[in-house]
């Protein structure tokens, strides 16, 4: 009986551990928590309306500074960061002109994190220096403690996105500086609510790096709202001094809490935490505590609960990304009006320039959606049994994907319509292939017979025909030599389908024109682990210079980057044509 328990914990424990694996997996895939955004509030606006009338009525400068202002925070709650950051500018040209007081750091301090929303480091980073400097100078606890709680969040920021931008990674160090201030300046002006926030910041922080003294953070902000009768809060508070005391194993201590915290809800007789990411958060702590008590049923019934919180905030935080997406969009577009009308003479070569960097990052983007997705079905292969909460979770982010790919193919085609630059209509006309490409190989993959590899003559013939018919040469005579029992890696698949779109392309565009008979083949053979394509046509024959620049096209530059990710060596050679070869090993798995 002892082994038999001993074996149903670590049966559970797995289980417990593959749910939460898979779906901050697939939470990962929506990035954090997309922003929520309001629509413009009737009364807020009414108001501000009324201040700024009765402001240009009695000729009152700092009260039409103070209607700019509100107007500019009812558009930044809307998500209309450029109207937003307008109305903000003109508050601010009557502020500066006043001098240092509250309502300028206030107002530096909001304009900080109206350009960190627009995710300008360098903007933002000045008016938090600006907010900070004025906070000192006239020596205002309540304006030092937002202007110390712009730097800490500045400081928490990745602004390289992983690496990616020239920018600052967060500086920890820093930021938990202006947390002690903050912390300072809340016991010395007594601020309990501010105190308790920061109680909670810093019990988050000691709870990543597995410190006791989380224990006491919690504590201390639990004991802060309960003063202060804040009951939402406090127990948002018991909920981390929950999660601290199982990390330690104060089992008893843990349990008390959870019962404290549904006693609070039953004798409310309503839902406390109506936030949620709470619930997840508290349904998730109850789970990992009747499972270490080995109370096995309570912990599915919450481990259930857990899952369907998690797939309810997944459906969210996907419509909130298609919305910030297009409202993303949007923003770009104005902004590159207005920089239109300042610099008319450099239109054409700067619609290049960003159209060329628009339609590099959605490639980049995309492959790495693509990427993910196929990590994530693997890992639902290898663990086909578990709950059908899990397995609708897949179907859903496949769909997903596809509907992504719809939305950027759409997007292309509104800018392809409003483009009038032949250069960058053929650039976009290349991405849509490209992004074709992804389309074919995610309709092949959810199609097929073959769980997690791709049929290479169904997929390559696909992608042929396609690209055929993009350039109007059905009539091109195309000889396809692969056998329809070869099937590759997902990931395999996806580089191969560039490589050979790319070829395809090139082909189209300068050995078929003014061909009497064009002719274009393609064959893949299999040889143990090693693997071989050739691709040729009848034009005039091209070879590429030997090392691949900066100067280099764009497609010579993804033919590289695809063959070096796969370890493959290539070259291309004039044979009564253009003649391409490629010899690659897969591993086999």
């Amino acid at each position: 009986m002892r082994h038999f328990v001993q074996i149903s914990k670590q049966v559970f424990s797995l289980l417990h551990r593959l749910t939460i694996l898979i779906i901050c997996h697939y939470h990962s895939l929506v990035h954090a928590q997309s922003p929520r955004f309001l629509p413009l509030q009737r009364h807020k606006v009414q108001w501000a309306n009324a201040v700024i009338k009765n402001a240009l009525k009695t000729k009152d400068t700092l009260q039409l500074a103070e209607g700019w202002y509100l107007y500019g925070k009812i558009y930044q709650a809307s998500g209309d960061w450029l109207t937003s950051k307008r109305y903000f500018l003109k508050s601010l040209r009557i502020q500066e002109k006043r001098g240092d007081s509250y309502e300028l750091a206030r107002l530096y301090i909001r304009l900080s994190g109206l350009e960190g929303q627009l995710f300008h480091y360098a903007e933002s980073a000045h008016y938090a220096q600006l907010a900070k400097q004025v906070a000192e100078r006239i020596r205002s606890d309540k304006a030092l403690s937002l202007a110390y709680g712009a730097m800490q969040g500045l400081y928490e920021t990745d602004w390289s996105e992983g690496g990616a931008k020239p920018y600052p990674t967060p500086n920890l160090d820093s930021s938990l500086y202006y947390l002690k201030k903050r912390e300072k300046l809340a016991i010395e002006t007594g601020n309990q609510l501010d105190l308790a926030a920061i109680m909670t910041n810093l019990n988050y922080r000691a709870f990543v790096k597995k410190d006791i003294k989380s224990i006491d953070y919690a504590q201390k902000a639990v004991d802060i709202y309960q003063a202060q009768r804040d009951t939402l809060n406090e127990i948002k508070a018991r909920i981390g001094l929950v999660n601290a005391y199982l990390t330690f194993n104060y089992l008893k201590k843990a349990g008390q809490e959870i019962d404290t915290i549904d006693a609070f809800q039953k004798a409310l007789s309503i839902k406390i935490i109506d936030n949620e990411h709470y619930k997840r958060s508290l349904a998730q702590s109850k789970s990992s505590y009747y499972e270490q008590i080995g109370n096995f049923k309570k912990a599915l019934e919450n481990e259930r609960e857990y899952v369907a919180l998690e797939r309810q905030i997944i459906h969210v935080d996907r419509d909130g990304l298609v919305s910030r997406l297009g409202l993303e969009y949007e923003t770009e577009k104005k902004e590159a009006e207005l920089k239109a009308q300042k610099r008319q003479l450099h239109l054409s070569q700067q619609n290049q320039q960003t159209q060329q960097r628009f339609v590099q990052i959605l490639v980049v983007l995309l492959v790495g959606a693509l990427g993910l997705s196929v990590a994530f079905y693997r890992i639902s292969v290898k663990n086909h049994r578990l709950s059908e909460s899990n397995a609708l979770l897949v179907r859903e982010q496949n769909h997903r994907v596809k509907n992504n790919l719809q939305l950027v193919s759409s997007l292309l085609n509104l800018q392809l319509n409003r483009l009038t630059d032949d250069a960058t209509k053929n650039v976009l006309e290349e991405t849509q292939l490209r992004i074709e490409v992804m389309s074919v190989l995610q309709r092949t993959l959810y199609t097929g017979q073959t769980l997690g590899e791709v049929n290479l003559h169904d997929f390559l013939s696909e992608i042929v025909k396609v690209g055929l018919q993009t350039f109007g040469y059905e009539h091109v005579q195309v000889q396809t030599t692969i056998s329809p029992s070869l099937h590759l890696p997902i990931d395999h698949a996806m580089r191969i389908g560039l490589i050979v779109n790319e070829l395809l392309t090139n082909a189209c565009k300068y050995a078929f024109p003014d061909h009497k008979a064009p002719k274009w083949s393609l064959s893949c053979e299999q040889s143990n682990r090693l693997w071989a394509l050739q691709v040729a046509d009848n034009g005039p024959g091209f070879i590429p210079e030997k090392s691949i620049t900066k100067k280099s096209s764009f497609g010579m530059r993804l033919i590289q980057l695809q063959a070096d990710q796969l370890y493959a060596t290539y070259q291309f050679e004039k044979n009564n044509g253009s003649l391409f070869q490629m010899k690659f090993k897969v591993q086999s798995t």
